[in-house]
């Protein structure tokens, strides 16, 4: 043990007060009142030593990490995980400084530290913000441990075009649920009290519109309206705002012409003025840096001029508030009370978390005691259970009887690469495979791996050796879909098919003409549209994480019967992109829906709904819908009415119905979404059982931005909805009046 080893070891962690936001602002302003120029600007700027933990490109870190601490230019650092490694640059930051400001460390913990949950656009399938917020403060008690102090989560964009590689961190295309998960990530995380040894902040990301990227295409532009901006992909948030996230993160793409990162519209007029948000806020991984690429100016002392002045509060990574900000002064192009306002969300964030009480609160001997606890796993399997998504059940397939002889076929069938991007610390040997899972539930199973994921040389062969196996088997499991690593940032596609020889490989197992189930792995939606055709049923398992393999097991066996629902549409083609449920309407409507409904918005090929819509997912049992009624058809000022409706169980097992609520108003004084969701409702019923479930209809929910920018609901008719997805046409009327 060396002598770093021996003082952690001697490190304790008792619990710490929680100050009042007076005392805090007090003590801000005591500290800022000792504190130089160049030292208020060193706590605006993160780096990243050398050998950080780090998912994208390296910036320079030639000045030293070690050496920006003792300077006093530096507030934090990114991609330190290490109790070795933080304490050791913490003790510089503590005793080795004129003031002895500690640093707090930041790490993109997603979907889990150690204990690894689904990816986050699975776990949204999950309608489950309980669960969500269970597993967002496991990661936070994991991370407490390893020297973190902030995560940057949850990400809140929009996301419509899955070939995006970053909708796998989403929670999909609705407004409403991001707004409901995100505050659910933030609860987890933050547990309510910083202060506490088991919570750390949270970063929302990526503010704004980074969702709506154009092609898809990773660090790509952003051109939203004004109205599009504030109605689609603001809220959420808004909403994170509202839960007291501890930071924002500004993001890549430019919003009306201008970068957010230095955006004062998006900066100071919304999050500040607007929504009165207190907390930081931090840039994306070099942004700043990229500002000269959009062109904005050549100059890197503009850089650190515009975003500063748009209210930039912390840089991360790229260097220009240390380099350019005291000669910026100066030249009275920054005022130094600019900066002392950042320094001072900076220093607040700190005393928060208790670091002036004990920088060390978050650094342990001996971590691993910590990580993968085995409630952790049991809640880590509850989750990937509800995220599976059963698309397709033809002839009741589906749950596979365990003295079935199963094939498991795919070049998902055997490995343990099913964290799915942005994995934390997650290790791929602590997984479960699909195999094993399918061994550990009892079946007698087979399996094959059937041809890459890429597409090799050696395919040929594999896929011979599959047929093989799969001529003497009864049912047949299909592992296929992508690569995990082609989930998550830069992991952009132009084609959203099974990737290498997949396809060719499934072509060939049909023709044995054995029941065949196909278990998709992916980040994303993909082009299922041969495989819904030819496969007899469908499972969407996405990458659920640590529990994969159980999780599907006890899916396909029937020990669990599905629930989840999903939260993207999916296309039926990739030209269908995007395809989403609350699309605006069209002047020229299909009245059939396409194809080639002449001279009406539609394809000449396909229909124009999608594959899957927005709150699709089956069960084992089925479910029906009678008796939807208002408790009056019209409301007038801040009067409510209530929505109901009886639903029965109708099948052969007992079951969960996520049951849906859509609004649609027949007209408006600006175009409105075809349907817009505005709640959810779990309900469990036993075989033939009924009940009631309602809900409240005001006028928040029947709002939206009318043409004078006034969030209202105007006098107008509406119809509402409920029903097991967005493709729900049973409604009732109601009418408004102010």
């Amino acid at each position: 043990m060396n002598l770093y080893e021996e003082q952690i070891k001697k490190l304790s962690h008792p619990p710490l007060p929680k100050r009042r936001k007076e005392e805090i602002q007090n003590l801000v302003a005591e500290l800022l009142s000792k504190m130089t120029l160049r030292e208020k600007i060193g706590q605006l700027f993160q780096t990243a030593p050398n050998d950080a933990h780090i998912e994208g490109l390296r910036f320079d870190d030639s000045h030293g990490t070690v050496q920006y601490i003792k300077e006093g230019l530096c507030g934090s650092i990114l991609g330190v995980h290490t109790p070795i490694n933080a304490y050791q640059l913490q003790r510089i930051a503590v005793e080795e400084t004129r003031l002895g400001i500690p640093l707090f460390f930041g790490l993109d913990i997603i979907h889990g530290c150690r204990t690894i949950f689904p990816i986050n656009l699975a776990m949204s399938c999950s309608f489950n913000p309980e669960l969500i917020e269970k597993a967002s403060s496991v990661a936070a008690a994991e991370s407490a441990h390893t020297g973190i102090s902030i995560t940057y989560s949850p990400m809140v964009d929009v996301v419509r075009d899955p070939r995006w590689g970053r909708v796998m961190e989403s929670n999909g295309e609705d407004s409403y649920l991001s707004r409901i998960l995100g505050r659910a990530y933030i609860r987890g995380y933050q547990q309510d009290d910083l202060s506490g040894n088991q919570a750390i902040g949270a970063c929302v990301k990526h503010f704004a519109g980074y969702g709506a990227v154009e092609a898809g295409r990773e660090y790509n532009s952003v051109d939203l309206s004004d109205r599009q901006l504030r109605m689609n992909y603001l809220p959420a948030y808004q909403s994170c705002v509202d839960e007291d996230c501890a930071s924002i993160m500004s993001s890549f793409n430019v919003i009306d012409g201008v970068p957010s990162t230095c955006n004062r519209y998006l900066l100071t007029d919304i999050l500040r003025n607007e929504w009165g948000y207190e907390g930081f806020v931090i840039s994306d991984y070099t942004s700043t840096f990229e500002i000269m690429n959009h062109k904005i100016t050549t100059d890197a002392k503009e850089v650190a001029k515009l975003c500063l002045n748009a209210g930039l509060d912390h840089e991360m990574v790229s260097n220009h508030y240390i380099t350019y900000l005291e000669e910026l002064v100066r030249e009275n192009q920054v005022d130094t009370h600019t900066i002392e306002e950042s320094c001072k969300r900076i220093l607040t964030f700190k005393y928060k978390l208790g670091l002036f009480d004990n920088p060390y609160k978050y650094i342990y001997h001996e971590p691993e005691q910590y990580m993968q606890l085995p409630e952790y796993r049991e809640l880590a399997l509850e989750i990937a259970k509800n995220s599976i998504v059963l698309l397709k059940n033809e002839n009741q397939v589906l749950p596979v009887q365990k003295n079935k002889k199963v094939a498991l076929i795919g070049p998902a069938a055997l490995t343990k690469n099913v964290v799915g991007g942005w994995g934390g610390l997650g290790r791929v040997e602590e997984c479960v495979s699909f195999y094993e899972g399918m061994k550990n539930s009892g079946y007698d199973v087979i399996a094959h791996e059937g041809c890459s994921f890429e597409g090799a040389e050696h395919d040929d062969q594999l896929m011979e050796e599959a047929l093989r196996i799969a001529a003497e088997a009864e049912v047949l499991l299909l592992a296929i879909g992508e690569p995990d690593y082609l989930t998550g940032e830069w992991s952009s596609r132009s084609e959203l098919c099974l990737t290498g020889r997949q396809l060719e490989l499934v072509a060939r197992l049909k023709l044995l003409g054995k029941p065949m189930i196909g278990v998709i792995f992916s980040g994303r939606p993909l082009d299922l549209t041969w495989c819904t055709d030819n496969l007899d049923g469908l499972i969407y398992g996405w990458y659920l994480g640590n529990e994969t393999g159980n999780a599907l097991a006890s899916v396909i066996s029937g020990d669990y019967n599905p629930t989840g629902k999903l939260t993207m549409s999916f296309p039926r083609r990739v030209g269908q992109i995007p395809v989403y449920y609350n699309q605006l309407p069209t002047g020229r409507p299909s009245l059939t829906g396409g194809p080639r409904d002449l001279f009406k918005s539609c394809y000449t090929d396909i229909p124009n709904s999608p594959l899957y819509p927005f709150g699709y997912g089956l069960s084992y049992t089925t479910f029906n819908y009678k008796n939807l009624r208002l408790s009056t058809n019209c409301i007038k000022g801040l009067e409510e009415t209530v929505v109901s409706v009886d639903i029965t169980n109708t099948g052969r097992c007992p079951g969960k119905i996520i049951s849906q609520l859509y609004i649609e108003a027949l007209s408006f004084s600006v175009s409105r979404p075809v349907k817009e969701f505005k709640g959810f409702e779990h309900t469990y019923l036993e075989v033939s059982e009924t009940k009631t479930i309602s809900f409240v209809i005001n006028r928040e929910m029947l709002s939206y931005l009318n043409i004078y920018n006034e969030m209202t609901p105007e006098n107008r008719t509406y119809r509402i909805f409920i029903g097991s997805d967005s493709s729900t046409s049973d409604y009732q009327q109601l009418e408004y009046k102010e």
